[in-house]
């Protein structure tokens, strides 16, 4: 089991190396947050992606404030996520030997912040102007590409998707020249997102780090995503690697949600297999995204999936986290999957 000790000597690791130069970026520069506003015709208000501060690397949870504070449900989701993932646990021989417990998580906008370099763009349906989007914004205001909606200044009425082409800084080894230059030109609030602190807590512990996966609408290769959390590992962020096999980019299927829900059945299905746990416990497994449309898939598909097979994963506990900022819609959520199909809200600090 790592110590406490460990553990706050992880989040005393050294600062980043000084900064290098950006990696190639495309021709028009992000919009600031500010700029995601509705246009004057009836549209949906989108809210302003705040930058929230979360830790530079493994660290203790701060202590409750003197006053009441305002209720912050991306702030108590992060505590969540990070108590959540329990270092050791599955580690921890005396207690259960054989008790797994695996993390599944999102990249963009999710572990990593809004302000992470890589851009989705857009095209000018007349003159193919770019207008680039950091990726947690596009995951608000994907569904109005095409209407009329205004972000950083371009009514999203005159823009449109041109398949790979602006998906093209999701491929090829951008990913890791990004994570190095956000590490060492922006602050952590704008590159860490919700799930860091998990992600960082799964990767300090050797056996919680074999069972994380990545499901990413990244298209890189395994072995280029690996090459991420090889610098992450080298800036004294992580501890351990994940697994390469557990690295899956899947946004060239061109079917993200569906695939991401498929391959967590199958992690899910691995641990229903598996032996079960010495102390009766079942193995547990949890998957965080920012998207809702990714979170509600993976919800509506697990849980057709029970329905179908009642008993497919008796021996497994399944929590989904929802991590997006669209608070107007569908604030931050955690459920549990019951054993009849339906779900309940997951309650901090609940045993396993």
């Amino acid at each position: 089991m790592i110590r406490l000790a460990t553990a706050l000597a992880l989040a005393s690791a050294p600062s980043p190396v000084p900064s290098v130069s950006a990696p190639a970026s495309p021709s028009l520069a992000m919009p600031a947050p500010a700029s995601l506003t509705p246009s004057l015709a009836p549209s949906l208000a989108v809210p302003v992606l705040p930058a929230s501060p979360v830790p530079v690397a493994l660290a203790p949870v701060a202590a409750a404030a003197s006053t009441p504070e305002r209720p912050n449900p991306l702030g108590q989701l992060r505590r969540t996520l990070v108590d959540w993932v329990k270092p050791g646990v599955a580690a921890d021989a005396e207690a259960a030997p054989s008790l797994i417990v695996s993390y599944v998580l999102d990249l963009d906008g999710n572990a990593f912040g809004p302000g992470f370099p890589t851009r989705i763009i857009l095209f000018n349906r007349t003159n193919g102007t770019e207008l680039a989007v950091p990726t947690a914004h596009f995951a608000v205001i994907e569904k109005k590409i095409g209407s009329d909606f205004v972000y950083g200044g371009e009514n999203l009425a005159d823009y449109e998707l041109r398949g790979a082409a602006s998906f093209r800084e999701f491929m090829g080894d951008r990913f890791a020249a990004d994570l190095k230059y956000a590490v060492e030109n922006l602050p952590p609030s704008e590159w860490q997102g919700p799930s860091w602190g998990a992600m960082v807590r799964a990767l300090s512990d050797p056996k919680l780090a074999e069972r994380m996966y990545v499901l990413t609408a990244r298209q890189h290769s395994s072995e280029q995503l690996l090459d991420g959390f090889r610098y992450l590992q080298s800036a004294g962020y992580i501890r351990y690697l994940p697994k390469v096999e557990n690295l899956h980019g899947v946004g060239g299927t061109y079917r993200t949600a569906e695939r991401k829900a498929e391959l967590m059945a199958e992690f899910a299905d691995s641990l229903q297999a598996a032996a079960p746990a010495e102390d009766g416990g079942p193995h547990t497994i949890g998957f965080s995204d920012d998207t809702w449309e990714n979170y509600e898939k993976m919800r509506e598909a697990l849980t057709a999936a029970i329905r179908r097979e009642p008993g497919r994963w008796s021996r497994v506990k399944i929590v989904l986290f929802f991590t997006g900022s669209n608070t107007v819609l569908h604030p931050p959520e955690a459920v549990v999957l019951n054993a009849d199909g339906t779900t309940r809200p997951y309650v901090p600090n609940e045993p396993r």
